[in-house]
């Protein structure tokens, strides 16, 4: 037996818990890079899921509106969003943590559905009809599309916290044999996904051409001049009805509309364009307790807040209502033709009426006097719209595109062959169906697909 000295037995104490030290350190060092990689795991299998809701509500609206399309401009439009679309979830499907059983038939109908968006290229390409089969083949698609997008959208809305893990439940820990397979959180909820779906309208907007300011400069500012800090200040003041020594200046604003930028002590905040010295946008912090007023009360309110600001010839178009404050989209009425590009935006409170925000972005951007003489009457156009639709009212407009132009349309208000709301907008000047969208109404407003 080896006999150690104390200066032996105190050096060999000293290394062994340096030794433990080191070891018990690099574990620790070891668990919390895991844990960390763990949860970039997670939020990336959470993004992924986020995605593959959003691709598959827009596969539902463009297959949904590709039934009712009538032209093959439109069409071509339509298959070419549906080819990109498809794509695009396919590869973010492969990302997420599935067994291949659970996503095969995702999967199956996503090639499918690209596969019929290509042949509605290559038909429509060489000017063929869109025939009944197709628009038979197109329907089932959709109606499918109409139970998956829903139950995807719950899905991720479950995992999206993080309290839930979207990584292998069991099968991580032991041995694996060579038939065994992870078990996935996510195969339970798309067995489920596959088998048991509920209609749901998704992908909602607040109206049709809500966001057409473009990087380009202000048609309706471009020839002003420039307002000084005290003319802001002034026009601030004025419009949110205090003392122009109460506001206090922030950072100002630049970009395609620079702009003054001031708060409230009461945490308001305003903008004030440096050309003309409009107000771009208003907004604050309130938070109405209840909802004592109708939409058709509100709507007055904010008609009668427009018009003492000098805004005049507005008409209201598209609401949403939430927390009690109802936002409602109006835009120019040029002799009773909407301009939908003109478009401001009031939020209301339903507790008393009160204005609560403001967005004239789109308004200061595209503001101008349009010439209106359309080359076709209004009945020649209707000939452009499917027989598939029932129209039950017409009106001319000027929309905006995503290119920068506007077009004349006739704007037809049709019914679906399942009583759905539809809206069709046909050019004025050539007959071709310029956009297609899906009118839905609920007691949280008046919106658009």
């Amino acid at each position: 037996m080896i006999k150690l000295t104390k200066r032996q037995f105190v050096r060999l104490i000293s290394f062994a818990t340096a030794l433990i030290i080191l070891v018990a350190g690099s574990s620790i060092a070891g668990f919390s890079v895991a844990t960390r990689y763990k949860q970039t795991i997670e939020q990336g299998y959470r993004s992924a899921l986020s995605e593959l809701s959003d691709y598959f509500s827009s596969i539902q609206s463009s297959l949904e509106k590709g039934f009712y399309s009538n032209t093959n401009t439109s069409r071509l439009a339509i298959a070419s969003k549906l080819c990109s679309d498809t794509s695009a979830a396919k590869e973010v499907l492969s990302r997420l943590p599935v067994t291949s059983s659970a996503a095969e038939p995702l999967q199956k109908y996503l090639s499918q559905v690209g596969d019929f968006g290509k042949s509605m290229i290559s038909s429509a390409a060489r000017g063929y009809a869109f025939s009944q089969q197709n628009r038979n083949t197109l329907q089932s698609l959709c109606d499918y599309a109409q139970k998956l997008s829903p139950a995807l959208k719950d899905a991720a809305e479950k995992y999206s916290d993080g309290s839930l893990q979207l990584g292998v439940e069991q099968g991580i820990q032991g041995n694996l044999t060579e038939t065994s397979q992870p078990d996935f959180a996510l195969d339970t909820d798309f067995t489920k996904l596959n088998e048991d779906f509920t209609d749901y309208p998704t992908l909602i907007y607040d109206g049709p051409f809500a966001d057409s300011t473009l990087n380009r400069e202000s048609i309706f500012l471009q020839n002003l001049s420039e307002r000084s800090d005290d003319e802001a200040r002034e026009t601030a003041a004025k419009f949110l009805s205090v003392t122009s020594s109460s506001l206090i200046r922030l950072d100002d604003i630049d970009g395609t509309m620079p702009c003054y930028n001031y708060s409230t002590t009461d945490g308001r905040y305003i903008t004030v364009t440096k050309q003309g010295g409009y107000v771009a946008e208003m907004s604050g912090s309130a938070s109405p307790q209840k909802a004592s007023l109708s939409y058709e009360q509100a709507c007055e309110s904010a008609l009668n807040f427009l018009s003492e600001n000098g805004i005049n010839n507005m008409m209201q178009s598209y609401y949403a209502i939430n927390n009690n404050i109802c936002v409602i989209n109006f835009a120019y009425s040029q002799e009773g033709v909407i301009c939908y590009g003109d478009l401001i935006k009031v939020g209301v409170s339903l507790e008393n009426g009160e204005i609560l925000s403001y967005n004239a972005e789109n308004y200061l951007m595209n503001h101008c006097l349009r010439s209106i003489s359309p080359y076709l009457t209004e009945s020649f156009a209707q000939r452009s719209v499917s027989p598939y639709l029932t129209v039950k009212e017409s009106r001319l407009c000027v929309i905006p595109t995503q290119g920068g132009t506007e077009y004349l349309c006739y704007e037809f208000l049709c019914m679906g062959t399942r009583d759905e709301e539809i809206l069709v907008y046909i050019n004025a000047d050539t007959g071709l169906e310029e956009e297609i969208l899906i009118l839905l109404k609920s007691d949280g407003g008046v919106f658009t697909i």
